[in-house]
């Protein structure tokens, strides 16, 4: 009864904490991206071949499942809430009967990946793919006492499932392979067939993906977009002074810390409880993994989040393991310090939206908090559709891919932004792309400072400009 008052009252509070994303302006760059790829799937073009992102397929379905922005984020909130009742029995499974280690982390987990601060209110790969993470390792500590193979199996599938929303999830799977190990270490033979159960469940999802996109004619654009486009990607903003080996040194550091931190725990297996090796090797792992790019986006840091939460549990252990949490804490602010991740204030983003709420701000006024071109996409989005029909098509030089998903109209060509044509040398293909449909309208946006030659050519040859709103130009074909 303790257990569900206090889930119960978890759960409450996080419904506080989410309900402002259902009502926020739907101006976020990478979920336009999404609802943009999604409502393209809904009208049968084929992902990946005729709309490109550099993400995994889990994330565009399921923005194609919902269609539109005000159910993506409806969905997230209520996934939102099946991913901490899952944390919640993963640490009682962590935790037995220690009712203040299980309800203390359960309450940091629920909070910190709620909060405006990680951009918890925003429906990232990373909200997504925490669920099928911690059904993989809750999977794996309901398994210790049956030893049955099965349920390794679908641990790993979980863990796919989890990649599938985004690649540095199979960090994860890795620190479960690690802790798989590391348990079963006496009986090498349980050991191995655990971990190739594990393996066997992780590869399928992945298979299928292959089979499905080879069948759709566009095995080769998933790799490259979802897979090998990613390694220069993932490095572009790493830097390139402090070399080694050809590789960074702050990655070859973190890997050095991954290393020592499973050779630390190897050599004190037997001194060390499941928890603490669970913990520490999800936290190195994942760490890693939000680390990887060297980018400062926040939500990249809800993948730590999991284990981090889980130490807290510790404080209310044995002495000897109090220190971990404060140990892990510390690690987990020098990075966010050391790689200058950007901040996201939590006190004027509620209490913006409980002032409109309460009726105490305009919507104008409560726009205006998410920035000037909160209101302007809207508006612009609102044009289009009074401009065009629904089957035709449009082209945007910049960044703002919301205009596409909420006008419903699709991109010409398969980039959705400006900096994808850039990054991904797609110049060529989109001028191709350009002159082969010639959309109806094209829409450039003024804080756009990317150089397009060719693309300004065509735009003075063949359109007209009609319209500008706030500084927002619209171009009708002449």
């Amino acid at each position: 009864m303790v257990y569900k008052k206090a889930l119960i009252c978890i759960l409450v509070f996080v419904f506080f904490l989410r309900l402002p994303s259902l009502f926020e302006p739907f101006t976020y760059g990478d979920e336009g991206i999404y609802l943009t790829l999604g409502q393209a799937m809904r009208k049968g073009v084929v992902l990946y071949r005729e709309i490109h992102d550099n993400k995994p397929p889990l994330l565009y379905l399921l923005a194609a499942l919902t269609g539109s922005f005000s159910y993506f984020r409806l969905l997230l909130f209520l996934w939102s809430l099946l991913t901490i009742y899952l944390f919640f029995r993963l640490a009682q499974w962590l935790f037995p009967q220690n009712k203040p280690a299980i309800i203390i982390s359960t309450g940091f987990f629920a909070v910190l990946i709620s909060i405006h601060a990680f951009e918890g209110n925003v429906a990232n790969a990373e909200n997504f793919m925490l669920l099928p993470t911690i059904a993989g390792f809750l999977l794996i500590l309901k398994n210790l006492k049956s030893k049955k193979s099965l349920l390794f199996f679908l641990s790993g599938i979980f863990f796919s499932l989890a990649a599938l929303f985004k690649i540095p999830a199979a960090f994860d799977f890795l620190a479960a392979l690690v802790f798989i190990f590391l348990l079963f270490f006496k009986k090498k033979l349980y050991a191995i067939r655990y971990t190739l159960y594990a393996i066997l469940g992780f590869s399928l999802p992945f298979l299928v993906t292959f089979i499905y996109f080879f069948f759709q004619n566009a095995l080769n654009q998933y790799l490259v977009a979802a897979f090998f486009q990613n390694i220069p990607y993932l490095s572009s903003w790493a830097s390139k002074k402090s070399q080694a080996l050809g590789l960074p040194l702050p990655l070859l550091s973190r890997t050095l810390l991954v290393a020592l931190t499973t050779l630390v725990l190897f050599v004190w297996r037997k001194r060390t409880s499941s928890a603490v090796k669970l913990i520490l090797l999800w936290f190195s792992f994942s760490l890693f993994a939000a680390l990887l790019s060297s980018r400062p986006y926040p939500h990249y840091l809800l993948q730590v989040i999991p284990s981090l939460a889980l130490s807290f549990g510790l404080i209310f252990r044995k002495s000897k393991e109090k220190i971990i949490p404060l140990f892990l804490v510390f690690i987990f602010s020098f990075s966010f310090l050391v790689f200058n991740f950007w901040r996201y204030p939590n006190f004027s983003y509620y209490l913006n939206f409980y002032q409109f709420a309460l009726k105490m701000k305009s919507k104008n006024e409560y726009f205006s908090y998410f920035g000037s071109q909160a209101k302007v996409v809207y508006q612009v989005a609102n044009y289009i559709q009074t401009h065009t029909y629904p089957q035709e098509t449009i082209f945007i030089w910049g960044t703002q891919p919301s205009i596409y998903a909420l006008s419903r109209r699709l991109p010409v060509g398969r980039y959705t932004v400006s900096y994808h044509i850039v990054d991904f040398n797609g110049y060529q293909e989109t001028m191709e792309a350009l002159k082969e449909k010639k959309p109806s309208l094209v829409i450039k946006i003024k804080e756009e400072k990317r150089r397009f030659p060719d693309f300004e050519g065509f735009l003075r040859n063949y359109y007209l400009k009609t319209e500008t709103i706030e500084g927002i130009e619209i171009f009708r074909r002449t």
